[in-house]
């Protein structure tokens, strides 16, 4: 059995892919984990015929016949394997530090009852990207997380938080499966804030680790625009149930924009 599946989604990303995937190997080189690559092709334009002749049985590819989004994505592929942890990343993530996939898992196992970490997200030209994860503590935090809202600060410690981004996170396979994986309700954007929402309900913690870093280039499928405010709407319909709730989500907004 592997200890770790590693998972992208593709959707019209194949130049930042291979880059992504050579980045896992050369990441991983000289690590004692057992790993396998997973990649779904979400049903878009790219021919990825040719990851075979460049990786081999290295890396399985699949094809799906329409776009699941990112959770229906996800969780096709986490059907795939049995390893008991899953890193999903996104194909526009660049790994610049040494070992990072086995930091973020030795990080994770020395909190207990950690289900989910991830890590410090940067831009290109190396500034903090805002969003990487949600505050869990603190009143602004308490009122946004009680309003199907959110609110970050920068960090530079490991701490107990709200979610981490689904651009980069490892997750344990047995609470992933616990919780039912992604709500496919969500075809992009806010299934991670849900899916950890849904763990920490279960009594478990969600990490974010900035001592680790990767490089995160964003917006590389879809504008925000497309989706941003249908998945909003969902994940407050879903966990915010009260006009005043909805009031009070207009006024934290304001506060934290």
């Amino acid at each position: 059995m592997k200890d770790v599946a590693i998972q992208i989604v593709n959707y019209n990303t194949k130049k930042y892919l291979i880059d992504c995937i050579d980045g896992v190997f050369s990441d991983l080189r000289g690590t004692d984990l057992r790993y396998e690559v997973l990649v779904l092709d979400n049903a878009s334009n790219d021919d990825l015929g040719d990851l075979h002749d460049r990786y081999g049985d290295k890396v399985l590819v699949s094809q799906s016949e329409k776009n699941k989004g990112f959770g229906g994505g996800h969780n096709d592929l986490a059907g795939r394997s049995n390893a008991p942890f899953l890193l999903i990343i996104n194909p526009d993530i660049q790994f610049v530090e040494p070992k990072t996939i086995e930091r973020l898992m030795a990080s994770m196992r020395t909190g207990e009852n950690c289900a989910v970490i991830g890590p410090k997200l940067v831009m290109g030209n190396g500034i903090v990207q805002e969003w990487d994860h949600g505050e869990l503590r603190g009143l602004r935090a308490w009122v946004a997380n009680r309003i199907g809202s959110s609110y970050w600060k920068e960090r530079d410690r490991a701490s107990d938080v709200a979610w981490v981004s689904g651009a980069f996170f490892l997750i344990r396979r047995d609470i992933f499966e616990q919780v039912g994986g992604f709500d496919e309700n969500f075809f992009l954007y806010k299934e991670e804030e849900d899916l950890c929402l849904r763990i920490r309900q279960k009594g478990m913690r969600i990490k974010y680790d900035p001592a680790i870093r990767v490089i995160h280039y964003g917006s590389v499928v879809a504008s925000k625009d497309m989706y941003m405010e249908k998945s909003i709407a969902y994940f407050k319909k879903k966990h915010a149930t009260s006009w005043l709730s909805g009031q009070l989500a207009k006024l934290i907004h304001k506060l934290v924009k």
